[in-house]
């Protein structure tokens, strides 16, 4: 799927994260996040965000321990072409839903390395129902941001800074890219 929007926003009565894709196809993608998949999801995703744009920043460059967190957040500011945050989203009539008109309760996913520098999200819930986003390092860097903006407004007292992938349980939440979700 093309991605022409992203919006990611906290809903304080369902205490949700809403994230809904436009494709640009004109199709509506839209999934509910809980506090527990994001919590499982946001340390491999950042880790994942973070060395794709270390790449992109300093492709050659094996910084050491002590210099690594200023490369990391020189990649996540860095400047996204073509990316705008202050455009509304576009869920006009004509955009069609083939999931339906109601988000799905993402229960499980999984990171995935694509083709090139690409990082697929895979969303699934138990009724059958996922989304796989495919984000360049832009897209990704952009849901990065939009993701702690959204957990800004929601005060669910998730850390805000990187925390490895490793600091996670085993066989909990979010598995790293090219490892699937248990």
């Amino acid at each position: 799927m093309g991605i022409h929007q992203i919006q990611l926003r906290y809903e304080a009565t369902a205490d949700r994260l809403l994230l809904q894709v436009r494709s640009t196809q004109a199709e509506i993608y839209a999934a509910w996040l809980t506090r527990r998949l994001v919590s499982r999801l946001l340390p491999p995703f950042r880790q994942a965000v973070m060395a794709s744009g270390l790449q992109s920043v300093a492709p050659h460059a094996l910084p050491v321990p002590e210099a690594r967190q200023m490369l990391e957040q020189a990649a996540l500011q860095r400047p996204l072409p073509g990316t705008q945050f202050n455009q509304p989203f576009q869920a006009d009539e004509q955009c069609r839903h083939p999931l339906g008109t109601e988000p799905l309760l993402a229960d499980g996913g999984e990171l995935r390395q694509g083709p090139g520098a690409e990082l697929h999200l895979v969303l699934q819930e138990t009724r059958g129902r996922h989304i796989d986003l495919g984000l360049t390092p832009e897209l990704a860097t952009a849901m990065l941001r939009l993701l702690e903006q959204a957990l800004e407004a929601a005060d669910w007292g998730l850390p805000s800074r990187a925390v490895a992938a490793a600091d996670t349980l085993p066989g909990e939440g979010f598995a790293p890219p090219g490892r699937p979700l248990n």
